[in-house]
C-alpha cells in the first residue's frame, strides 16, 4: 500500500507539472511581449541607407502657412543611424544643414546645425533638445531615430487606428541611456506589418500627450514599407507640420564623407 501511495503521488506530481507547463505556454501566447514586437519591427524595416526629397509645410494656430524643402540622407538604422538634412528652399533657409550621429551605448546622438549666415556649425546642447527644429513642430529630440533599446516597454493592449488593428505599446525613456524631454511615448504598431502608424508624446509630469505624430500613405518601395506622409501636431499650440516624402531610395551607397562636419559646413552641399 505504501508503494502504491508513492506511485499515485508521483503520477499526481507529474500531471501537475504537465498541466502547469500547458498553462504557462498558453499564458505566453496570450501575453505577447512588447519588446519582441519592436525587435521584429526593426528587423523587418531596417535598411542600410535611405534618402528622399521632402516637402515640409508648417501651419500655425492662426492658419499661417510656411513651406520648406529639404533633402534627407540616412545611413544605418535606429541606434546606429547617421543622418544629414540639407534645406534647399525657400531662399532664407537654403543651405541650412543638420547632422546627427549616433553614439555607442545608446546615448543621445551628437547633433549640429549649420547656418550659412554664420559660416559654421553649432552643436545642439542637451538643454536645447526640446527646441523647435528650424521653425517646425519637430524638436531636435524628435529628429532622432527611434531605438527601442533606450526605453522600458510594455504592451498596453490593442486598438484600431485608421481602420488598421494595432498593438499599443508604452515606451518609457531609460535615463541611463540619455536624457529625454518626454516622460513616455505611446506607440501604435500596425499588426500585419508592424509599421509605426502613430506616436503620442507625453512630456514629463503631464497626463495628456503634448504632441502627436501620424504616419500615413504607406507604400512599398524597393521591397520596403515606407510612410510617404508624416504629420507632427503640437496639441497645445494648435500647430502642425506635415512632411511629404518624394524620390525615396533605399540601400543606395552613400559617400564616405557625407556624414561629417566638413561636409555639413559646405554651404549648399549635400
Amino acid at each position: 500500500m505504501f508503494f502504491i501511495r508513492i506511485v499515485r503521488h508521483l503520477w499526481f506530481h507529474l500531471a501537475l507539472v504537465f498541466l502547469l507547463s500547458i498553462i504557462c505556454t498558453a499564458l505566453s501566447w496570450a501575453s505577447p511581449d512588447a519588446r519582441a514586437f519592436l525587435k521584429e519591427s526593426e528587423q523587418r524595416h531596417r535598411t542600410r541607407t535611405q534618402q528622399y526629397a521632402g516637402e515640409l509645410t508648417v501651419v500655425n494656430k492662426d492658419g499661417k502657412v510656411r513651406k520648406k524643402g529639404w533633402k534627407s540622407f540616412r545611413e544605418g538604422y535606429a541606434g546606429d543611424a547617421r543622418n544629414l538634412i540639407r534645406f534647399v528652399d525657400p531662399p532664407e533657409v537654403k543651405g541650412v544643414g543638420f547632422l546627427s550621429l549616433a553614439k555607442p551605448g545608446g546615448q543621445n546622438p551628437d547633433q549640429w546645425l549649420y547656418l550659412p549666415s554664420m559660416k559654421r556649425e553649432r552643436r545642439i546642447a542637451a538643454q536645447d533638445r526640446d527646441s523647435s527644429f528650424v521653425g517646425t513642430d519637430f524638436s531636435y529630440e524628435d529628429m532622432e531615430e527611434f531605438d527601442h533599446e533606450k526605453y522600458k516597454v510594455a504592451l498596453q493592449g490593442e486598438q484600431t487606428f485608421e481602420s488598421f488593428p494595432c498593438y499599443v505599446i508604452e515606451a518609457v525613456p531609460l535615463e541611463k541611456k540619455g536624457k529625454s524631454v518626454y516622460g513616455k511615448l505611446i506607440l501604435y504598431l500596425r499588426k500585419d506589418n508592424l509599421y509605426l502608424l502613430r506616436e503620442d508624446l507625453y512630456r514629463k509630469g503631464e497626463k495628456e500627450p503634448g504632441k502627436r505624430m501620424i504616419l500615413s500613405d504607406l507604400q512599398q518601395i524597393g521591397g520596403h514599407w515606407v510612410a510617404r506622409k508624416m504629420e507632427m501636431t503640437d496639441l497645445k499650440k494648435g500647430s502642425k507640420t506635415t512632411v511629404l516624402l518624394k524620390e525615396i531610395v533605399f540601400d543606395k551607397p552613400q559617400p564616405v564623407s557625407r556624414f561629417t562636419l566638413q561636409n555639413l559646413n559646405r554651404e549648399g552641399g549635400e
